[in-house]
């Protein structure tokens, strides 16, 4: 698939999507320049199931209450999502504001697929779940 942009082919390179997402991560710890990405990107941080790294990153998400859903676009090229096959717990930097929950990974034909691919298709529309992996945390309640 072509980007659209003459000489660049998407996706991005490792070393270029690393770039983007510091630089979207350093966007959601500015305060002023937060509010442009608050609505559709937060950050995730959680700790590898088998590497026991500490992995950060900025996902695009949808929220319906203490829900929320991440589409896992191009799944086959992405290792991330795969430390929620099980409930997993995570940290989201949401707003502004860190908050903890439970990640699960919810697959094709799964229960409760209908569910969290109807939360995403209101928030993105132009963005179809089609069959690829969703991400749903369920956020613990604001203490």
């Amino acid at each position: 698939m072509n980007s659209g942009v003459k000489g660049r082919a998407w996706p991005p390179t490792r070393p270029r999507l690393r770039q983007v997402n510091a630089f979207t991560r350093w966007v959601l710890h500015t305060p002023v320049l937060r509010r442009m990405a608050d609505r559709q990107v937060c950050e995730l941080r959680f700790t590898g199931t088998r590497s026991g790294r500490d992995v950060v990153l900025p996902v695009m998400y949808a929220q319906r209450g203490e829900q929320l859903v991440v589409l896992v676009g191009g799944p086959e090229q992405k290792t991330w999502w795969r430390n929620f096959t099980r409930p997993h717990p995570v940290r989201v930097l949401l707003r502004g504001v860190t908050r903890t929950g439970i990640g699960r990974v919810v697959a094709d034909g799964a229960a409760g697929r209908a569910d969290a691919a109807a939360i995403y298709a209101t928030r993105f529309p132009n963005l179809p779940a089609e069959d690829d992996p969703l991400v749903v945390i369920t956020l613990d309640p604001v203490r």
